[in-house]
């Protein structure tokens, strides 16, 4: 089979957009992490409500970034795809 220059071109071009799509995706979980290892501590602790400022502003900012996040990634989605799970189904599927 053989390929044109055109369709090498295409597919690279298209493999530095999912990289940078994964890349984005992967700092964004960090955040998460980052924030809700805060939340953990502060529960642990027996102090939930009590976050900082800062961590509040980050759990903010993290949310609405990753709410963006989900809803760049479901114009990927293709009829027939499963719809994304609940915390819930994932955990009783």
């Amino acid at each position: 089979m053989s390929h044109t220059d055109q369709e090498f071109e295409d597919l690279q071009d298209l493999n530095i957009l999912y990289r940078s799509a994964i890349l984005d995706t992967t700092e964004a979980v960090g955040w998460g992490i980052e924030i809700l290892t805060k939340v953990v501590a502060a529960i642990n602790a027996g102090t939930a409500g009590s976050l900082s400022p800062d961590a509040q502003y980050q759990a903010k900012q993290t949310l609405m970034y990753l709410k963006g996040r989900k809803d760049d990634n479901a114009m990927f989605r293709k009829p027939g795809d499963p719809v994304p799970r609940t915390f819930q189904q994932y955990e009783h599927p």
